[in-house]
């Protein structure tokens, strides 16, 4: 249960919410990518180092037409929330929640007093720990898939009815009491809470309602970042030609369609993003890393490692140590 004096912080107005109710409607330009531009940039709502954050969403105000760099989950803790995805009306009610991925382009209806929605900010490279250990395929399972390896995902999200499942509930207001009560370690706790909130809607597919693009090109391409995602150490064209019965050029055609990337760019990705993690939680030397995440040449893994993150491996490390 979320405590008498959060719960009359929830309700309290924000200066934001005044400005609207005083007929200031006005929206914050400084996190959008560019003034020009429709798109809100993560990196003007989290620090560096942040994962995931979560806000209250501003009522008395409708929000135009808009997308993310992030990935959006939305909890309706009272009342409910329109959304307009596709020329869709989708409406989220008490304990529901809408998963929307990157890049969705959608807009808000006017919330009203009762209307208390809660907004989860996810940095897509987060999903990346939930994504390894996903052993079966489920409809949320392959949407995180999507979220991390697709740039092709325009209009897929997701609707969980799951009002009735106390886990979630119990998960969610845990959450909002991190939030509003931090604790020492509290990113630990509220990064543990996000990835159990996510892995029991993964539990009950029966209550998610997808609204994804599932062609046969779109599921091959899954297909094929997946075996990247899992063989980037030693994996080959010809080997996932061979796996996937399907040819080398067709393969390289869809990898460049759906992520303007090639097969070695996407390996390579796949390598460094690895070799990153390992370096910031682990204390493996470096020589270890190298060997792990798949490169022999020591002087070729150091030269694209600076290109890429314009820093040494070693200066990565220390970076992250004085920022955690």
């Amino acid at each position: 249960m979320i405590p008498t004096y959060i719960l009359e912080q929830l309700v309290c107005f924000t200066e934001e919410e005044i400005n609207s109710l005083n007929g200031i409607q006005t929206i914050d330009k400084s996190i959008f990518y560019n003034e020009n531009s429709n798109i809100i940039d993560y990196h003007h709502l989290l620090n560096d180092n942040q994962m995931f954050s979560v806000r209250k969403h501003a009522r008395f105000t409708q929000y135009p037409s808009h997308r993310h760099n992030y990935v959006e989950l939305m909890y309706v803790y009272s009342g409910t929330m329109t959304h307009h995805i596709n020329s869709q009306d989708i409406t989220i009610e008490t304990g529901q929640l809408l998963l929307l991925n990157q890049n969705i382009e959608h807009s808000i209806d006017y919330c009203h007093e009762n209307d208390i929605i809660f907004n989860f900010i996810i940095r897509p490279e987060f999903l990346r720990f939930l994504s390894t250990m996903i052993e079966d395929e489920n409809v949320l399972s392959k949407f995180i898939f999507d979220t991390l390896y697709s740039y092709d995902n325009d209009g897929e999200f997701l609707v969980f009815k799951v009002q009735e499942n106390q886990k979630v509930t119990s998960y969610i207001e845990s959450i909002i009491i991190n939030i509003y009560e931090p604790q020492l370690y509290n990113h630990i706790e509220l990064k543990l809470l996000v990835g159990l909130l996510l892995t029991e809607l993964m539990n009950h597919p029966e209550h998610i309602e997808s609204y994804t693009g599932n062609t046969y090109e779109k599921v091959l391409s899954s297909t094929i970042l997946k075996y990247i995602a899992i063989h980037y150490h030693d994996g080959t064209l010809i080997d996932l030609s061979k796996n996937i019965h399907q040819p080398d050029y067709k393969i390289c055609k869809i990898i460049k369609k759906q992520t303007g990337k090639t097969f070695t760019q996407l390996m390579q990705e796949k390598k460094l993003k690895t070799a990153t993690e390992l370096l910031v939680t682990t204390r493996l030397p470096l020589s270890e890393i190298i060997q792990e995440v798949g490169y022999e040449n020591i002087s070729y893994f150091y030269r694209i490692f600076k290109k890429y993150f314009h820093m040494t491996p070693q200066e990565y490390r220390l970076h992250y140590e004085r920022n955690d």
